[in-house]
């Protein structure tokens, strides 16, 4: 089968008539296309070759069957799209050369060239598409070998970009897929410990949500939620902020670790303000559905146990600590659009 395919395609034009070899083949070149023209079956035979795209082929022919050039031609390339132009106009011949032969269509002579041109374009298409996948599959059986005569060598080296992948997708639950890729592409194993850090920790919770909920469809209040924390988080992930979870309509985010910036606090504030700004503007969409809700906060810097926390079977990397319950009941003390801090 061919490797590539021609930006001229070549169609094979087998009839012993010289007329139907002479109008089909201007009709066909208009179009475009190469035509090998063969006024026999056995010169079709021997002519055929990897730079034909389709064959049109008549079937009462002098020197051989059109049906049995058919079986020869299929059995040098199974996938080659061979259209069956005769004068066979019967119905039930057509059945029947159909049902055993299977070509790609039967064009009957003297039709409309539109509908010649027409099956010779989908034919040209669906052989192009055969190639192309051909192409793939051969591509693919290379690839496979390679990986299968190099699998030794490579297994551990494919462990460890497993372990790598793994390692960015759960920093990425927490931090902002830049500092996640910047941890792993300086080789640190020492991300995500479990050690006591002074940290800068932020609740941020919606005023009024839980009342509001109550009369909104589950819908709208899912929507609602989803599109608040997706802005919430592009802000957090923009100041460095690590996502500790969702509470509820609530957010838990610190800072200080897995990256220790020097000015953790300060972000934190900005962050907060950020929020606050972005939340106003939700809030005019928000209000003209009858909900009238706020974001509020509560950051407080301390020293805070972080690490892993959960069962064997579910982990969370989280900060707990008498400085977190400090930043919650700030929170809980501040009135909408407020940002307290100690």
């Amino acid at each position: 089968m061919i490797q590539e395919i021609p930006d001229k395609i070549c169609i094979m034009l087998v009839d012993d008539d010289p007329s139907i070899l002479q109008t089909t083949t201007v009709i066909l070149e208009e179009e475009g296309y190469d035509v090998l023209t063969c006024s026999g079956g056995k010169e079709a035979i021997d002519k055929f070759n990897d730079s034909v795209f389709g064959v049109i082929l008549d079937i009462n022919m002098p020197d051989m069957s059109g049906l049995d050039v058919f079986e020869i031609l299929k059995s040098k390339n199974h996938y080659i799209p061979i259209i069956f132009h005769t004068g066979y106009d019967e119905r039930e011949k057509r059945i029947d050369i159909r049902k055993h032969f299977r070509p790609h269509a039967y064009v009957v002579k003297g039709t409309d060239p539109e509908q010649l041109l027409d099956t010779v374009a989908g034919a040209v298409e669906s052989y192009k598409n055969i190639v192309e996948n051909v192409k793939l599959t051969e591509a693919l059986k290379e690839r496979n070998k390679l990986i299968e005569e190099f699998s030794h060598s490579l297994e551990d080296k494919v462990k460890k970009q497993v372990e790598e992948i793994q390692r960015t997708s759960r920093l990425k639950r927490y931090v902002s897929p830049q500092i996640a890729e910047s941890i792993i592409s300086n080789g640190s194993d020492k991300y995500l410990i479990n050690a006591r850090k002074l940290l800068t920790i932020c609740f941020a919770d919606l005023k009024g949500f839980t009342e509001a909920s109550e009369s909104m469809e589950p819908e709208d209040t899912i929507n609602l939620l989803n599109e608040y924390f997706t802005e919430m988080t592009k802000i957090i992930f923009i100041y460095g902020g690590t996502l500790d979870k969702f509470i509820g309509d609530g957010i838990l985010v610190f800072f200080g670790d897995p990256i220790n910036f020097e000015d953790h606090a300060e972000r934190a504030v900005r962050m907060a303000i950020d929020m606050r700004n972005k939340t106003q503007e939700l809030r005019k969409h928000w209000l003209d559905h009858g909900c009238n809700i706020d974001i509020c906060f509560g950051i407080n810097t301390g020293y805070a146990t972080v690490g892993n926390i959960g069962s064997a079977t579910q982990l969370s990397y989280t900060v707990i600590g008498h400085q977190v319950n400090i930043a919650h009941r700030l929170q809980l003390e501040a009135k909408a659009g407020q940002i307290l801090i100690t």
